[in-house]
């Protein structure tokens, strides 16, 4: 079973009202030492992981997106993982509106 996420946030689009879900995991070793990585004493690595192909509805909760996170977050880096589900409805949306769905 999956660890959960430090952090959790929606990141608003600057553009319309499509908003991205987005997780950071935070590995404990990293926790715990927050100073020496402020002072530049131990370099702070990190990935994005994201579903390989989001016209299927790219989802965070992945069995391999999750996998890979607990990997990468036991390997020490800091892993972010965005949700493409509500992205793309909002981009099916769009085109729909401007009648490109229909063209193609």
């Amino acid at each position: 079973m999956a660890r959960p996420p430090s952090y959790a946030f929606t990141i608003p689009s600057l553009h319309d009202d499509t908003s991205l879900d987005y997780r950071l995991y935070v590995p404990e070793s990293l926790s715990s030492n927050l100073e020496s990585v402020a002072s530049g004493a131990e370099t702070l690595r990190g990935a994005v992981v994201a579903h390989p192909y989001a016209p299927l509805g790219g989802c965070y909760d992945d069995p391999v997106v999750l996998s890979m996170v607990d990997i990468l977050r036991d390997e020490g880096l800091v892993v972010g993982t965005f949700n493409f589900r509500l992205v793309l409805r909002a981009v099916q949306h769009a085109c729909n509106d401007r009648g490109l769905i229909e063209r193609l």
